[in-house]
């Protein structure tokens, strides 16, 4: 345990792990012709007995474990315009001497991406989406940093090329998250690069990265650094069914766990 700031310090390493965030990327910034859609269903588990402190020092810590089933949909509305949502349904446990409890309903995202433009195998879209938590603060320690509610706006830039004879792309996400209440507001840059190994694989690396833009208000004073890697591949059953796999670490990081987990998930394509 420890000593420095006694509760609220051993609190505060919590607040850290509770804030698990690795999206599957299922989209980017291209978008749906009209009337094409795709649903997504995941199973992420995450895990962590280790944390990066206020110096990226690696130290040890209790144990976390969360488990997500997770839904992602998008529809194309109009040429140029997708709509996207998801929900969840969580499990997490923190265990440091006590151990909580937290089950129910997670975050839920609405929004949508629009075209901006596209030309040569380049496009760049604008996106905006709103997510609302689904835990409230009184269900204790394991719900800290998923009660508040968010606001996410970003642009996504995306080219389409190819490589020692396959079909590659590259996406690149930059945007503003404003988020409620602790933790604080956040500026995060994704990247995706993918190749299409095989007629039916598409393997992807991606870098999920996030930077807090201030310190949290309540009692848990961090700033937050935090840079997660994930390896994916995808597999396509049918013209419509396709299944795939994620896996993710953190190696770096700042007042952040030292996250590792992984999905599996179907989609179909309507």
């Amino acid at each position: 345990m420890f000593r420095l700031g006694g509760r609220a310090v051993a609190y505060s390493v919590f607040a850290v792990w509770l804030l698990a965030d690795v999206a599957p990327a299922c989209a980017g910034a291209f978008t749906l012709r009209p009337g094409e859609a795709k649903v997504f269903v995941s199973g992420l588990v995450t895990a962590g007995d280790h944390y990066f402190d206020s110096r990226g020092r690696l130290r040890s810590r209790g144990r976390y474990r969360k488990y997500d089933l997770q839904s992602f949909a998008e529809y194309g509305l109009h040429d140029g315009l997708t709509v996207f949502g998801s929900s969840a349904l969580e499990k997490i446990s923190a265990k440091d001497g006590t151990t909580s409890t937290r089950k129910g309903l997670g975050r839920s995202e609405l929004g949508a991406r629009f075209r901006m433009f596209e030309a040569q195998g380049w496009i760049a879209s604008a996106q905006a989406s709103v997510t609302l938590a689904g835990a409230r603060k009184s269900e204790g320690l394991a719900a800290i940093g998923e009660t508040d509610d968010q606001l996410d706006l970003r642009g996504l830039v995306a080219h389409s090329f190819e490589a020692f004879g396959r079909p590659w792309f590259l996406d690149l996400q930059a945007g503003y998250r404003a988020r409620s209440g602790d933790p604080a507001d956040e500026f995060r840059f994704d990247a995706t690069l993918g190749a299409r190994l095989a007629p039916r694989w598409l393997v992807l690396a991606q870098s999920f990265n996030t930077i807090g833009l201030a310190r949290w208000k309540g009692p848990y004073a961090l700033k937050q650094r935090i840079h997660k890697l994930q390896g994916a591949a995808l597999f396509d059953l049918t013209e419509r069914l396709t299944i795939y796999a994620a896996a993710f670490v953190t190696p770096i990081g700042k007042d952040a766990l030292d996250e590792r987990g992984g999905s599996l998930g179907i989609g179909y394509r309507f």
